[in-house]
């Protein structure tokens, strides 16, 4: 019996595979991984050449090509189609080259990257620090996280939480049952929404500054700064509206809704009023606060 173990191992062990290749990149200012499922680690260089490890069975083979100024790494199967057969990729890039990479299950990780950022995956979870000019994430079943990006962000969460931190630039972002939560944000379009999950917002609100924040029937969280120049609309249809804010009124006021609703609505103006804060939901709790008060 012992025998037969120890057979079954070293047949195991055989399946398992490791690439481990150094392309030269001359120049090259993209590259795009595709895999169906495992794990994705990229990390970066000054080099102008391209790394790539993976741990994978003997039924993929992982091809490496270049089209353009695209460096292409795809995982292939050649026997058979196991999807229950991860394949882990650990990638050291160029720092300014930008990143493509998609699939199924897959749980990927960026960071130190100074280019453009692409990643969708239907489960797993996605972390970038780093990325600049544009970063779009995406997962259906897994929490993202991001920090300190100076680009345009695009994030969608559907069950996963979302996480902003220390970014500049414009925000995108959304969740159906999942918390968004921004803090040390420094944007001039900021635009949030949720189905059922929390939102956390604690940035800066920049002169001329657009910012919208909506909720089905989750809490909303507004820490704004003192001394701001802004117009604040804040509406609920069947909920409540708390505020806190130097210049606020105290309570807000009835609104000629829906019938049935119990409709309340909250506006004021700081300053010049010259960014506008848009705040809404339907059932759930608008907290409008001072930072550090």
């Amino acid at each position: 019996m012992l025998t037969g173990l120890v057979i079954g191992a070293l047949s195991a062990a055989a399946l398992i595979q490791q690439t481990d290749t150094l392309v030269q990149a001359n120049g090259a200012s993209r590259l795009e991984l595709e895999s169906f499922q495992g794990e994705v680690v990229v990390r970066t260089w000054d080099r102008d050449a391209v790394q790539v490890r993976a741990d994978h069975s003997d039924s993929h083979a992982i091809r490496i090509r270049r089209s353009g100024s695209t460096i292409f790494v795809e995982s292939d199967v050649e026997r058979g189609y196991d999807v229950s057969r991860a394949v882990d990729f650990e990638l050291t890039v160029p720092r300014r080259i930008d990143l493509s990479i998609d699939g199924v299950a897959l749980s990927v990780d960026i960071e130190g990257t100074e280019g453009r950022i692409e990643v969708s995956t239907v489960h797993g979870p996605i972390r970038v620090v780093g990325g600049r000019g544009t970063v779009v994430l995406e997962s259906v079943n897994g929490a993202i996280h991001v920090e300190g990006a100076e680009a345009d962000l695009q994030v969608t969460g559907v069950a996963g939480g979302v996480t902003i931190i220390n970014c500049n630039g414009d925000i995108s972002a959304e969740s159906v049952g999942g918390t968004l939560t921004l803090e040390g944000i420094r944007s001039m379009a900021v635009e949030i929404g949720t189905v059922g999950g929390s939102l956390h917002y604690r940035g800066s609100i920049e002169d001329g500054g657009k910012y919208s924040f909506g909720s089905h029937g989750g809490q909303i969280w507004l820490y704004l700064p003192p001394n701001i120049n802004a117009q604040v609309d804040a509406l609920t249809l069947a909920g409540e509206i708390e505020v806190n804010y130097p210049g606020a009124p105290t309570e807000a006021t009835r609104g000629e809704g829906f019938p049935g609703l119990q409709e309340k609505e909250l506006s004021f103006e700081v300053g010049t009023g010259s960014a506008r804060i848009e705040v809404e939901t339907f059932g759930g709790t608008i907290h409008i606060l001072r930072q550090g008060g």
